[in-house]
């Protein structure tokens, strides 16, 4: 069985990335894993709405892609600043799930806070393969491949691509799930649209997600 682990600053931010890959992913039989590391920042528009409304699209977009685990781990938005304790979260899950493939923001996302996460969770990948941090348990293989998925800075260069024709519907409901986010912006409209165009210019089919190759391992003995 594969093991994916999904990394996202915002909930949100896992079904824009990469929802549709999950998709695929968990109708192949894989084991998909969702932390989603900084809570979920209230608008004016969002003064009806609870806690446990917030959480429950979270829930309904992880039931949508197939998901096998969730965490939501309530970090503070726009105070948010990478610390020990949020290090060993993500060592912790990494090396409960041993993930086979991971995917984390790209490097260059236009949100300071995707930044952040991409750095948080690349060092704590490097903590969770090491044995010199015994605080969470026994040191995790290196996955067999790291990718940065793209949210608010589409990605200038990619070096792979993934063919997600059929799995986009998923994706578009997943995104509805999170109702909160329909009142700002057509979301749900953009995602199909920016699959469509990756489609046609990464895959030559209907829709398709791309990424950054972060860190490619050895794959798996056969």
């Amino acid at each position: 069985m594969t093991h994916v682990l999904v990394v996202a600053p915002h909930p949100d931010d896992e079904v824009i990335g990469c929802g549709a890959s999950m998709a695929k992913h968990a109708s192949e039989g894989s084991e998909v894993t969702v932390a989603i590391v900084i809570a979920r920042e209230r608008s004016l528009h969002d003064e009806l709405r609870s806690d446990a409304d917030f959480t429950d699209e979270t829930r309904k977009a992880s039931a949508a892609l197939g998901v096998h685990r969730w965490e939501l781990w309530d970090e503070p938005s726009r105070d948010f600043l990478p610390s020990r304790k949020t290090h060993l979260d993500l060592v912790r899950l990494i090396r409960e799930v041993r993930p086979d493939i991971l995917y984390i923001p790209h490097r260059k996302d236009g949100d300071v806070e995707h930044r952040m996460v991409n750095q948080l969770a690349t060092e704590a990948l490097w903590m969770a393969t090491s044995d010199f941090f015994g605080e969470t348990g026994k040191p995790a293989p290196t996955p067999r491949l790291v990718l940065g998925y793209e949210v608010w800075a589409p990605l200038a260069e990619f070096q792979y691509a993934e063919d997600v024709t059929g799995f986009v519907d998923q994706k578009v409901e997943a995104m509805r799930a999170y109702q909160s986010q329909l009142r700002h912006a057509a979301w749900d409209d953009a995602v199909r649209s920016l699959a469509r165009y990756r489609g046609a210019v990464a895959t030559g089919t209907t829709h398709a997600e791309v990424f950054e190759v972060i860190s490619l391992g050895a794959p798996p003995a056969s």
